[in-house]
């Protein structure tokens, strides 16, 4: 049903082809993408909220969305003005507009008016191309089906943004259903050692394990817990799987060395917005929201007077399904992952 109620919702809703399946972009859902294979829904999509939108609270819908970072901190875009946490209506409700299509490639954009903590308004530019992806994995001896795609955000800001008032990041949060039974992991380039960042709100230690360059991260349980990955590890990708819905996701983006990562957290972070910098963050909904996110996080760009450039983001997502041993081979004889992440014993 819910392709098809997408679908309904949307009729502009864009389609490109992308070997097993397609991607889907949403301008009536403020950009977001989804995938689907043989008519299947991959991504998370909340019907009765997509059907009967809030008017003024967070209308958290799924698929994968651009958002401003940071979350907390001084500056942070969830707090404007020292309010309670709040969506603006710049993500949570304005639609994006298509600016091109040509074959596998999509441009939509929007301009977009946010306040962080301090105060600070910034007109932003709002910048989404989606390319459909070659798959440069043998998949196919697996026996699974799999579509990927790239994407480019762009945030921008004028020029006259000190960053004494504002910091901002391109952040891509793509969502899944499922928490309880579902495992995430990641690989860095040495070793994943001191590369987790736990300092967001909750512990998440006990569900966290760390063997060479592979760290796992096994979701559920009681509390809403999130993780991020320090840039400075140089991860290469996180990933998840679900064999309650026979899926595997695998997400990267490139290390950036125009720019430099700060904390995106959402908390009051204490030791100010350059104690984190973080290339990836993993966020556990647990069985309460019973969903999950994994995520790819930009570095801002600064200007030499003083003032803030900017953010760009690219990242690549690569969806698999198939029987769940073919997927958990997929995952440790070509990914490398340790079976002990993916629940066997």
């Amino acid at each position: 049903m819910s392709l098809e109620l997408l679908k309904k919702l949307d009729p502009g809703l864009i389609e490109i082809p992308s070997r097993d399946g397609k991607i889907l972009v949403s301008n009536h859902f403020q950009g977001r993408i989804f995938c689907e294979i043989d008519g299947i829904l991959l991504h998370r999509f909340v019907e009765e909220l997509a059907k009967n939108p809030d008017p003024v609270n967070f209308n958290n819908l799924g698929g994968n969305s651009l958002w401003p970072a940071p979350e907390g901190g001084p500056f942070a875009f969830n707090y404007p003005c020292g309010a309670d946490w709040t969506v603006q209506p710049g993500i949570n409700s304005v639609r994006t507009t298509t600016q091109e299509v040509s074959g596998e490639h999509v441009r939509i954009e929007k301009e977009i008016e946010l306040v962080n903590r301090k105060g600070t308004k910034l007109r932003i530019g709002f910048s989404r191309q989606v390319f459909a992806d070659d798959l440069d994995v043998n998949y196919t001896k697996f026996l699974l089906k799999g579509v990927s795609y790239r994407t480019i955000d762009i945030l921008t800001v004028p020029r006259n943004i000190k960053q004494s008032d504002a910091l901002i990041s391109a952040w891509s949060l793509e969502q899944f259903p499922g928490a309880e039974e579902v495992y995430t992991f990641g690989c860095c380039e040495n070793t994943a050692e001191n590369a987790v960042n736990t300092d967001f709100y909750g512990d998440p230690l006990p569900r966290l394990t760390v063997r060479g360059k592979y760290f796992g991260f096994r979701l559920g349980g009681e509390h809403r817990l999130q993780i991020g990955v320090a840039a400075k590890a140089h991860p290469l990708f996180i990933g998840a799987y679900n064999p309650r819905r026979n899926l595997v996701v695998l997400r990267s983006t490139e290390l950036r060395h125009d720019g430099r990562y700060f904390n995106i957290a959402d908390n009051d972070q204490p030791s100010g917005p350059w104690s984190a910098g973080d290339m990836f963050s993993i966020f556990n909904g647990s069985r309460e929201l019973d969903f999950h996110e994994l995520e790819t996080i930009a570095p801002v760009n600064l200007n030499e007077d003083g003032t803030v450039g900017g953010s760009v983001l690219e990242s690549r997502t690569f969806l698999l399904t198939g029987e769940r041993e073919n997927l958990r081979r997929f995952l440790t004889e070509l990914i490398g992952v340790p079976a002990e992440f993916l629940g066997e014993k």
